[in-house]
């Protein structure tokens, strides 16, 4: 007999062997040692907690495996016989171990009592609205601009409305498990059975505006590319931008970029926080982004490689203006070892930027003279296509930097922040220049290098990202004296075509030195050498885009370059005055009425331009706009007076975001989304709105066709017709006649 005590409160083990009675005494030694050896392996093993816990951790370690399945694997292994925790549990998964195939579907039948297909017309309706959505989802490509669906709650009502009165509404848990999984390859996506075809999806903002010059323009650009690499180290090529006004708040009312849609690495026991509003605030910074281009040995090879030189400036005292980029582009040349003869740059159409405003060509001449350039060429690109400029990437790089990140001002003196409680926006604030600009300044500093120590860190291409200060008002200065000693008779601040036009000088100057187009600006040496230095090398312009033979591509630059005389001819949107068309157009103009203007081919007359709607007066006329296209001022229409809240917000919005004509003024969330409205059937080729004249909120001499100053009025007229429009001697020279409304002792014609 042998014993085996495992100790505590188990019971003994006895173990019984028969043996035989006349064995010698060395075979007893030899039996007990055999007869243990058989039966120690039938003894049961009673573990630890602790070396049941251990078993489970290094398991762990490699897969992850149910806790049941781990206590049924230790005890198949070590024959463990201590008590189960669960061994209902354990004796199921021990049957399946043995092969127990019948035992799953079992446990699927173990809750009866609810039917099957107690939801399917539930689910038969709320599958015909989906292939409603569907259906229309296709007819906009697959693009949809918002959920036909707020939440599940909603889905499950619309679909209920659809169903009979005594239908069975399943729950919201139920509902999403339908649902079709975001990730399939997750190991979530097994609890979704994906019967219908929907999912959670967060809204892209990834479309573009198309067009029709669209595609003009981007050989344009091409062109440029391929004389960047035609010219090689002759030249230098510059892609620029500015990055949308970073908002600073007041002080100690830090206010956040706007910039969080990824984490950040912050100490575990801080939380990053801002305030929870966008009023507070007086001010904001405009980061410029310069990006002076690697131009590779071909044009099959990328562009977006080089110098990224980031300048912060003040969007207050240091607005961003065409003869500022033009000083900050000289710094960086001027820096440069190899001084470059020929100077290209490519841009986006913003009113800083657009090569056919008469203030960015005078900045162009001014970098062109003082650097002594042999050609100077700027692009740009068209209409809603900004992002095909390469500076437009660098955004996304100096959105890690202020990711985020609240902002705000340091505290002025008493009478710094007295005078700018009274001031509602950042017009009202430049106008107290003389009196707080240097207190202002001081404010604005720490902020302005907390933002450029940010940048500093950021790189493209691992080439860190420079820094450059703002320019000062004496360094544009001094490139703006040109100004004054090619044109004497120009004044600086009326930079537009209605006063450049009557400055003799200057139009002879451009007539000879230059190559206007709507895309492009181009300047070149003359061979005079009274006025200008000789050139190293004959340069030859840059070739406007040329269709080939079919007309659905444009020839390529090696074809036009240095070859032929090019035209504008093929761009798409080219409008042509009535002498350049052909002798049927020209006798179908004739059949037209007088009136209709010849270059937007729109009447005056046109109902859609009067605006019958109720709120399209000039009594509801309230404020106006500058749009940032044709610098034409469009009217805001409101039913009632705002409250002075209101006019503040109004004051905000305006000068944080950009207006185009077309757009609507305020974006969905905003509190005076609905109250306030401008027309939306007009675009920049629309000329004014005749309840501008009516109304009260701005200069009557606006010419009504392209929204020039100093238009004048035709008194004969007058005398003839209520409403006289005035018309500047630009759109007079083009062939367009005086708009007449009224007609003293007649009924104006519909």
């Amino acid at each position: 007999m042998y014993k085996y005590s495992p100790g505590g409160s188990i019971a003994t083990v006895y173990c019984l062997i028969k043996v035989q009675s006349n064995r010698i005494e060395s075979d007893k030694c030899s039996q007990i040692a055999s007869n243990l050896l058989k039966i120690k392996p039938r003894f049961p093993e009673y573990h630890t907690r602790e070396m049941k816990r251990n078993f489970k951790a290094r398991v762990r370690n490699v897969a992850c495996v149910e806790p049941g399945l781990l206590d049924t694997i230790y005890k198949e292994l070590t024959l463990d016989a201590s008590n189960e925790a669960h061994p209902i549990t354990l004796q199921r998964i021990r049957m399946i171990f043995l092969g127990e195939t019948g035992l799953l579907p079992d446990l699927r039948k173990l809750n009866p009592g609810r039917p099957s297909g107690q939801y399917d017309l539930f689910f038969e309706k709320l599958g015909e609205m989906i292939e409603e959505y569907t259906a229309a989802d296709d007819r906009r490509h697959n693009i949809s601009h918002m959920s036909e669906i707020l939440s599940i709650k909603d889905l499950i009502n619309q679909t209920k409305e659809q169903c009979p009165h005594d239908t069975l509404i399943p729950s919201a848990a139920m509902v999403r498990l339908q649902f079709c999984p975001r990730n399939p390859y997750s190991h979530a996506a097994m609890t979704f059975t994906s019967k219908i075809p929907v999912q959670y999806k967060i809204q892209r903002r990834q479309l573009r505006i198309s067009h029709p010059d669209d595609h003009y323009c981007n050989a344009l650009f091409k062109y440029e590319r391929s004389l960047a690499v035609e010219l090689g180290k002759d030249c230098v090529l510059f892609f620029y931008d500015d990055k949308a006004k970073v908002q600073i708040g007041e002080p100690d009312v830090p206010m956040s970029t706007g910039v969080r849609g990824k984490k950040s690495v912050a100490l575990s026991s801080t939380t990053l926080a801002a305030t929870d509003h966008d009023l507070h605030h007086k001010g904001s910074l405009t980061p410029s982004v310069y990006m002076q281009c690697d131009v590779p040995e071909s044009i099959d090879k990328p562009f977006y490689r080089g110098k990224v030189t980031v300048v912060v400036n003040d969007s207050v005292f240091q607005s961003s203006n065409p003869m500022r980029h033009a000083t900050t582009l000289l710094k960086q040349i001027q820096i440069l070892q190899d001084k470059p003869k020929v100077v290209l740059k490519f841009s986006d159409g913003g009113t800083d930027h657009r090569t056919n405003f008469e203030h960015v060509k005078v900045s162009a001449i001014c970098l062109f003279k003082e650097l002594d350039l042999d050609l100077y060429v700027a692009a740009r690109c068209a209409p809603g296509q900004s992002w095909t400029n390469p500076a437009e990437r660098v955004m996304s790089i100096l959105n890690i930097g202020l990711q985020n990140c609240a902002l705000s001002r340091e505290k002025g003196s008493t009478e710094l922040e007295k005078t700018l409680s009274k001031c509602t926006s950042m017009e009202s604030i430049r106008s107290k220049h003389q009196e707080i600009g240097e207190e202002w300044e001081a404010s604005i500093e720490p902020v302005r290098r907390t933002m450029e120590n940010r940048f500093r860190k950021l790189a493209l291409k691992d080439q860190p990202f420079q820094i450059m200060c703002p320019m000062q008002e004496n360094e544009i200065d001094y490139l703006s004296r040109h100004i004054d000693v090619m044109f004497p008779n120009m004044d600086k601040t009326k930079l537009v075509k209605s006063h450049t036009s009557k400055v003799k000088e200057y139009n002879e100057w451009v007539d000879v030195h230059c190559r206007l187009r709507h895309y492009s600006f181009q300047i070149r040496k003359c061979d005079d050498i009274e006025c200008c230095s000789p050139s190293q090398a004959n340069r030859n312009w840059l070739p406007d885009p040329v269709l080939d033979v079919n007309g659905n591509h444009y020839k390529s630059f090696e074809s036009t370059y240095g070859v032929v005389e090019t035209t504008e001819d093929d761009r798409p949107t080219l409008i042509k005055k009535p002498e350049e068309a052909g002798p049927a157009t020209r006798k179908k103009d004739q059949k037209k009425d007088k009136r209709t203007d010849v270059i937007t081919n729109l009447v005056p007359e046109d109902q859609l331009l009067q605006g019958e709607t109720s709120v399209f007066t000039a009594q509801n006329a309230r404020y106006t706009t500058m749009c940032i296209e044709c610098d034409k001022p469009r009217l805001i229409y409101g039913k009632s007076k705002l409250t002075e809240r209101q006019k503040v917000q109004l004051a905000l919005l305006l000068s944080s975001y950009d207006f185009t004509c077309g757009s609507p003024l305020t974006p969905p969330q905003h509190s005076l989304h609905g109250k306030l409205v401008t027309k939306m059937n007009i675009n920049c080729g629309s000329p004014m709105e005749i309840a501008y004249y009516s109304s009260s909120t701005g200069s009557r001499d606006i010419c009504y066709y392209c929204g020039a100053t100093e238009a004048e009025t035709n008194m004969e007229l007058k005398k003839e017709f209520k409403t006289v429009l005035p018309l500047c001697k630009t759109c007079k020279d083009m062939g367009r006649q005086v708009t007449t409304l009224r007609p003293y002792g007649k009924e104006s014609k519909k």
